[in-house]
């Protein structure tokens, strides 16, 4: 007889070892982690992205309601905290029910059965040996966790069908809400589907589904989860479904992108869809939005009106039909920042992120035209110069280091004779601004530009002036942003925080500051560029005629043969930058100006991002002050200057001398009979009291 038991337990501990061989490690058991969902986040905390491989989003279980608890222990385990993984009990109950109706009855795992099933099993291998390997599995699970630790886990491990799991995903996918705001019918849903997630589905078998929530109300009221009054009352209650919606996959996805390459630069690329990182970004969705909506719509009218061959619609009827062809039609890109902050609040690198997945807000360098012209009059300004002071615009030869001849050309091909900075500026001319830069110089330009955050090469050479240098449409926009931000450069940035699966910080990004312009230069450019806008004669005057009337400033680009058109303005809040052209370098068409191409798009989101078209005015420092000039001469006004305009200065540099082209002689003074004092004393009074 000892004999026997010795060789029973033998071959039981054999057996044990063997069903054993490919079971996990007590140590791979203490690392259970279900996969979670990584989730981009808007500045307002509303979910924009979420990378994973299972729908899940984790729930400590003391924030999984004790009503939750009971009701899937009524459904799945009810002597859980009784037993040690295996229900003996429930398996006698059940193997006696299977031989008195003669069928297979379901439902003897337990609940770390099923957490051994789903982690670590083949759940199609129905075999008897598998059914070992999971009690086996099931008995070294128990010894690891606490019961409260493996309700947990299954909690957030279960499939609940829709392409979620875990119990949180299961309550926002079925009814838009976390599981702590469920009625008790709701969650009757919810601890019935993972029995069948498809056949119980209420969505796509609503009749099954409202049978399977009557078992578990009855289940619920057994366990004493509920009364038997609550069990009748809730079965006439609606279940308050929320239709399932598909992800919005092409809502703010180069910028979500953009987000996902910092992130596998950090943690990896896996560890993305498994880990469950919480990133707070600067997004704001609702600028977004307006900033796809506008672009799109406007891309989609200028296709229209121009009858290019490929369009967008042209591509996707293509692709439908199988056709392999690429999407060379017409694009546009858009970035708007914070400029006090840095702080991202919208960027459009293209048309449609699925179609093209070329960044051309961050990753494409262009030729910006004119739009690079403010680097050059702020060095000319912090040269001593002043908005007033007279450029000629005349006929212009330049000899080339290289023997060759450079006859630049104004955009109208005309010539304007003398011109103030302020209006070369405004209209955009070239030669007065090739003129420029020949006097102070190349390498101020440069650094300038270097100062207000442009980091791509720059060249030495004269046509600089004209934008003939490649840059992104991100850093000229942050660069842009000095200007309103009075002198200071922020960082771009996009992520604020990073949190890892259970809170805690991983990463938290501060602001970067920097002074890297004066204030009252800054304001002094900030001023030329409104005359762009508000001025009848501004490149950008069609900023007001679609009916924007916020205090804002910027300036128009364009490049040789309409190839790229541009528009970069802000106000004191935002700085919106917006490209449109090829991505192959060719001709849009003539007459597609920055004007046209570009600023109608950064018109309409401006208009969303100033709902009630109120904004703030530019700041002005104290040292502005403001003198009568002669529009000619540039010089302080007389009472013979026939165009007198008001104009700014930074206190120290304005003009001291009267105009010396509208003057009367000394005889004209003596047949007039007045006093050249008192003609003096009247343009005085004539002149605005400095601030």
């Amino acid at each position: 007889m000892g004999l026997a038991l010795v060789c029973i337990f033998g071959m039981g501990t054999a057996a044990i070892k063997w069903f054993s061989r490919d079971l996990p490690s007590m140590e791979r058991l203490e690392m259970i982690e279900p996969a979670l969902k990584t989730r981009i986040l808007a500045r307002d905390s509303t979910i924009i992205k979420e990378f994973y491989e299972e729908n899940r989003i984790f729930l400590p279980f003391d924030q999984i309601p004790s009503t939750v608890q009971r009701t899937f222990l009524a459904v799945e385990d009810r002597r859980f905290y009784e037993h040690s993984g295996i229900d003996l009990q429930r398996i006698f109950v059940t193997v006696w029910r299977d031989l008195v109706h003669w069928s297979r009855a379901q439902g003897a795992s337990t609940i770390t059965q099923q957490i051994s099933t789903d982690l670590f099993l083949n759940k199609r291998e129905q075999t008897f040996p598998r059914k070992i390997r999971e009690a086996l599995l099931a008995f070294k699970i128990e010894r690891t966790y606490s019961k409260d630790e493996i309700l947990e886990i299954y909690l957030n491990q279960i499939y609940f069908g829709e392409g979620t799991y875990g119990i949180e995903a299961a309550a926002r996918k079925y009814f838009g809400k976390p599981v702590k705001d469920l009625g008790l019918n709701q969650i009757a849903l919810l601890a019935g589907l993972p029995k069948n997630p498809g056949g119980y589905s209420p969505f796509a078998n609503p009749e099954r589904a409202t049978k399977r929530v009557n078992l578990v109300l009855n289940a619920m009221e057994e366990f004493h989860v509920i009364t038997k009054e609550q069990r009748d009352s809730l079965r006439e209650c609606s279940l308050d479904l929320v239709k399932s919606v598909s992800e919005n996959q092409d809502f703010a996805g180069y910028f979500c992108e953009y987000i996902r390459q910092i992130l596998e630069a950090k943690y990896g690329s896996r560890s993305i869809y498994r880990d469950g990182y919480t990133v707070y970004t600067t997004i704001d969705a609702k600028l977004q939005q307006a900033a796809e909506r506008n672009l799109e719509a406007h891309d989609t009218q200028l296709e229209k009106e121009i009858g290019f061959k490929l369009t967008r619609a042209t591509y996707q009827a293509a692709t439908a039909r199988g056709e392999k062809m690429n999407p060379d039609y017409l694009q546009s890109a858009l970035v708007a920042i914070d400029p006090l902050s840095g702080h991202i609040l919208a960027l459009v690198g293209g048309r449609n992120f699925r179609e093209t997945q070329y960044n051309r807000a961050m990753q494409a360098p262009r030729q910006p035209g004119s739009a690079f012209k403010p680097f050059l009059y702020i060095a000319a300004l912090e040269n001593g110069y002043n908005p007033s002071d007279i450029l000629i615009d005349t006929p212009l030869v330049v000899e080339l280091p290289n023997g060759d001849v450079w006859k630049p050309e104004n955009y109208d091909q005309k010539f304007h004779g003398a011109v103030s900075l302020r209006e070369a500026l405004s209209r955009s001319i070239n030669i007065p601004s090739i003129k420029l830069i020949q006097a102070v110089g190349t390498p101020s330009v440069i650094n300038v530009a270097k100062r207000l955050g442009i980091k791509s090469p720059l060249q030495n050479v004269l046509s600089l002036a004209l934008g003939t240098n490649e840059v992104t449409l991100l850093e000229l926009t942050s660069a842009y942003g000095v200007l309103a931000a009075e002198g200071m450069w922020a960082e771009p940035m996009a992520i604020t925080r990073i949190e890892d699966r259970n809170g805690n910080v991983l990463e938290e990004y501060r602001q970067f500051h920097e002074e890297v312009l004066q204030s009252d230069v800054a304001y002094v450019i900030t001023d030329m560029l409104t005359s762009v806008i508000d001025e009848v004669q501004g490149t950008g005057g069609d900023v007001r005629k679609y009916g924007l009337d916020v205090p804002v400033a910027g300036k128009t680009g364009t490049t040789d043969n309409y190839t790229d058109g541009w528009f970069i303005g802000y106000s004191p809040e935002i700085v919106m930058g917006v490209w449109t052209g090829f991505d192959e370098r060719r001709t849009m068409a003539r007459g597609m100006t920055g004007a046209r191409a570009a600023l109608p798009i950064w018109v309409e989101t401006m208009k969303a991002a100033y709902p009630t078209n109120r904004g703030p005015a530019f700041k002005r420092p104290p040292n502005i002050i403001e003198e009568l000039i002669c529009q000619e001469s540039g010089l302080l006004s007389t009472p013979y200057c026939a165009k007198v305009v008001r104009e700014i200065f930074i206190e120290g540099n304005e003009p001291t001398r009267p105009c010396d082209v509208h003057r009367v002689s000394r005889y004209d003074l003596l047949d007039k009979e007045k006093d050249f004092r008192e003609l003096d004393r009247e343009a005085s009074r004539d002149k605005v009291v400095p601030h």
